[in-house]
């Protein structure tokens, strides 16, 4: 009898834990929360993850905005432009951190110590006045105290990224004007005090941008945009810099017409996103983009390993917009698609709008082998202005839990909702489990 009971009882912790692991799998990127971030303006932002396991996000506008908590004015009156910062939690839960008033931000990163830092600039009379209408680096504090402002200038620096370090080294990038009047790929470092500690100008290549950057482990930096090809075609491009800003490595998607939009970094993986047209080769796989909305582009997602060898990749949709990675080998990427076109049977050929790019998709790989993990979609409306998904960023946790943000026009559906967008776009985000 003894042995009968501890046999069931062996059977039903065997059981037990079986359901346990098919609920967790069930689980996994499953939508938690979603907020709708509407205004009577074209709201812009973006979001990045925090050290405490939440995240931070920031919204643009102008005069009034609802971020899911009531109505936020801005301090200079109905016709005033505002900046707000917005903590979340894992679980989504909001809090505004504060709202700066004449302002308005491009890019959004934290550093090791949880300070903010934004890249962006000063709108309107009041703090035209005050400053020039170069670009800032605004660094604050955990709590939103300013903690420093430092311009960049224009005629040094065209800037299209933001990147910090774990040694709090904050990195800037995009292009300066070579003396053929073309543009060269450039990144400039500033310490945790943004004292400026040197600057990297690619001068191998012509036509060159950089428009995404991230930091590994040991300090390298992978900087990707795109460059002039062999036949005078933009291919997107990517390029590792020591710690000191010498070049490692470059590399291209050879016969790819398009732009990488995207990177990021964990192990021993160093994963590009964007948009291309025609073909390229990569890792001995064959990649043709598929025309959507009479328009010849697809997305991609390519790993290298940080000596610079091709892995995997992938070509899907029609455009995407970020990319994160966790400590849990997964790779979170956001962009659009065109409902039902050839190229999203890797998304397992989801529902949505056949006439337009703006339905959302978020999907998690894996980093190693580039094998899909899951794949979440949200059918939009009309396009409005350029098809496809506009301001799409990715944060992650180290544990892997997702967060995204874009701006959608028309509407978008959300499980058994549908938001519409007040004037011509809003803002989503949505957060996710592992």
């Amino acid at each position: 009898m003894r042995t009968r009971v501890l046999v069931a009882l062996f059977v039903a912790s065997v059981v037990a834990v079986h359901e346990e692991a098919r609920a967790a799998e069930s689980f996994a990127g499953e939508l938690t929360w979603a907020q709708h971030v509407t205004g009577p303006s074209e709201e812009t932002g973006r979001i990045a993850s925090t050290r405490d396991g939440g995240f931070i996000s920031f919204v643009n506008f102008t005069g009034t905005v609802d971020l899911g908590t009531g109505p936020i004015q801005a301090p200079g009156g109905p016709e005033s432009r505002g900046l707000a910062l917005v903590r979340h939690s894992p679980q989504g839960q909001k809090s505004l951190l504060r709202v700066i008033s004449h302002w308005f931000a491009l890019h959004l990163a934290t550093d090791a110590a949880g300070n903010i830092i934004i890249l962006g600039g000063p709108a309107g009379a009041i703090t035209s006045n005050l400053f020039s209408d170069d670009p800032h680096l605004m660094k604050l504090d955990t709590l939103g105290r300013l903690q420093w402002l430092r311009p960049i200038r224009q005629a040094e620096l065209s800037v299209y990224l933001l990147v910090t370090d774990r040694a709090g080294n904050i990195g800037v990038g995009g292009y300066t004007l070579g003396p053929d009047n073309s543009s060269r790929l450039t990144f400039i470092q500033y310490d945790g005090e943004g004292v400026k500690q040197w600057t990297f100008v690619d001068v191998n290549t012509v036509q060159s941008v950089g428009r995404a950057a991230t930091v590994d482990s040991e300090g390298a930096i992978y900087v990707a945009g795109d460059a002039k090809g062999p036949i005078s075609v933009v291919e997107p491009y990517l390029i590792k810099l020591s710690v000191t800003g010498q070049p490692q490595w470059r590399r291209r998607l050879d016969g790819a017409v398009g732009f990488a939009l995207g990177v990021a970094t964990h192990g021993n993986r160093v994963v590009v996103v964007g948009t291309f047209a025609e073909t390229f080769t990569f890792a001995a796989k064959e990649h043709t983009s598929t025309p959507n909305l009479g328009i010849n582009q697809d997305a991609f997602v390519a790993a290298w390993t940080r000596d610079g060898e091709e892995r995997w990749a992938w070509n899907f949709g029609f455009d995407i917009d970020g990319v994160a990675m966790d400590q849990n080998d997964g790779v979170t990427v956001i962009g659009g698609y065109q409902g039902f076109s050839p190229d999203t049977a890797a998304l397992g050929v989801p529902d949505g709008n056949e006439t337009s790019a703006a339905n959302v998709y978020v999907a998690k790989l894996d980093r190693i082998y580039g094998s899909w993990r899951w794949v979440r979609t949200f059918p939009g409306g009309q396009d409005r202005g350029s098809p496809g998904v506009d301001e799409g960023s990715v944060a992650v946790t180290r544990d892997g839990r997702p967060a995204v943000m874009g701006r959608f026009h028309d509407t978008l559906r959300v499980g058994s909702q549908t938001w519409t967008a007040s004037g011509l776009s809003d803002l989503f985000q949505f957060g996710f489990e592992p």
